[in-house]
Formats: structure tokens, C-alpha cells, sequence
């Protein structure tokens, strides 16, 4: 299936130039997303009775803008992903710039449950495993392309009104401190690398085993009770962290 590529040898555009053209369209439009393999150079001759030259051209032209890449023995692929650059302090960043009118970032929660066997995220909030938990597990996307990976735990003795409330839940830290009324006091965060799971390759559309930044946050509140604890999970090759230290 190449519908997406239009050809008018009519035009004095080079052939080449309507090709990258017709795929850009394509990958601007969301008919073509990361990972989507692309026809092969012959296939495209064949399907146009072009020269392999103009799709050779092409297929160069969208290589050196980062748009597709080639990998060796397999074919050719989309790569259209933004890569997600923030400060190492700061790297809720995307989080702080959802509720903006025009937003670069948007969420989408893909489950809510009561219930958890994450007795990690039990231990971590210093809660007995019998107490019930929220978790919500959301993706927030830089339009189509999803930047980060969630899964949220909030212990439910400090938000027994969060059925109610979670449907309004957008920027995290708003929520936790305005709909909810807690000050928060500080996060202790933990940055560590990891292999992406079959799951969470399906939700960051990764491939299973790709490198992920791994990042356990527990939000602590002015009393210094552990009031949320939270899995983030980066995209390896699409994330880059930095530290800029300031001299005295």
C-alpha cells in the first residue's frame, strides 16, 4: 500500500522532490506513523515506472531530515519523533506545560483501578499491602508521538474523594495541590535504565526491549507524608536529560 505517494510527471517538480513531498504529507497527516515501514526503492519504480535514481533521491532527501531511517538488512522506517530535551531538575517539564491553550503535550489515561499488586509501589508509600490504592496509568504525547509513560499510585486514606475528582485530573501537581488541598514539600526522584517490557513498548510504540529512562518519583507533602509515588518511563532514544551547573 503506497497510496500516499502522488506522482505527476506532468509538473517540472524533479520526480524525487514529489516523493519526499507525497511522504512528508503522509507523515504530517498521521498516515504514516514512527515505525511504519516504507516500500522498498523497487517497489516504488515498479508501481511508477520511475528511475531507481529519483527514489534513491528521495528516500537521501528524508534520511538527512530525520524524517525516515534505514536500517541494514531490514528496510526503511519512519522516524518522525521528536526528541523530548529538558533539565535534569526539571524534567516534569512537559508535565508543567500540559494546561498551556495551545499545548505541546497531551495526556490520555488508559486505565484507572482501586486495586494493585505493585508491592513495590506499597513499599515505597510506606503503606500496609491490605490498604487500598488508586493507580491510573496515563501516556502524555507530543501530538501523536508518546514522550512519557506513567503509572501513578495515590494511597486512598489521602484521596478518598479521588473517584470523583480523578475525571478532572489533568496536570498532576495542580490536582494534587489545588483539587486536592496538599502543599506538596518536595520529590525524591530516582533515574536508573531499563529494557522496555511488552507492555510498555506497546503504549510508548517501542519496540519490546528498547532502552527506556526509568524514573521513580515519590511526591512527599508538607507533614512528610508520601502522598502519591509515581513509575515514569522515557523513551531511550528520544529523551535527552541535562545538568547545567551554575558557577559561584
Amino acid at each position: 500500500m503506497m497510496e500516499y505517494i502522488q506522482i505527476n510527471k506532468l509538473l517540472t517538480t524533479s520526480i524525487y522532490k514529489q516523493i519526499a513531498a507525497s511522504i512528508t504529507q503522509a507523515i504530517d497527516r498521521g498516515d504514516l506513523k514512527y515505525n511504519d515501514k516504507l516500500p522498498t526503492e523497487k517497489e516504488i519504480c515498479q508501481a511508477f515506472s520511475i528511475s531507481q535514481t529519483a527514489v534513491k533521491m528521495a528516500y537521501e532527501k528524508l534520511i538527512n531530515e530525520e524524517k525516515i531511517k534505514r536500517i541494514k538488512g531490514k528496510g526503511t522506517y519512519v522516524t518522525n519523533r521528536d526528541v523530548y530535551q529538558g533539565n535534569l531538575h526539571n524534567f516534569y517539564e512537559l508535565e508543567l506545560l500540559e494546561d498551556k491553550v495551545t499545548p505541546k503535550y497531551n495526556q490520555k489515561i488508559v486505565m484507572f483501578d482501586k486495586k494493585t499488586k505493585d508491592y513495590g509501589a506499597y513499599r515505597e508509600l510506606k503503606i500496609d499491602k491490605k490498604e487500598p490504592t488508586f493507580q491510573i496509568i496515563r501516556v502524555i504525547r507530543s501530538g501523536q508521538n508518546p514522550v512519557l509513560l506513567q503509572k501513578i499510585f495515590f494511597p486512598h486514606k489521602y484521596f478518598k474523594n479521588f473517584e470523583k475528582q480523578y475525571q478532572s485530573f489533568s496536570n498532576l501537581f495542580t490536582f494534587i495541590e489545588q483539587t486536592c488541598n496538599y502543599k506538596i514539600a518536595h520529590l525524591h526522584s530516582t533515574f536508573s535504565a531499563i529494557n522496555a517490557s511488552a507492555s510498555e513498548a506497546l503504549l510508548l510504540r517501542l519496540e519490546p526491549d528498547d532502552a527506556l529512562h526509568y524514573v521513580r518519583t515519590k511526591i512527599v507533602d508538607k507533614k512528610g507524608n508520601i502522598i502519591a509515588y509515581i513509575y515514569n518511563y522515557f523513551p531511550g532514544d528520544f529523551t535527552e536529560f541535562e545538568v547545567i551547573v551554575h558557577a559561584i
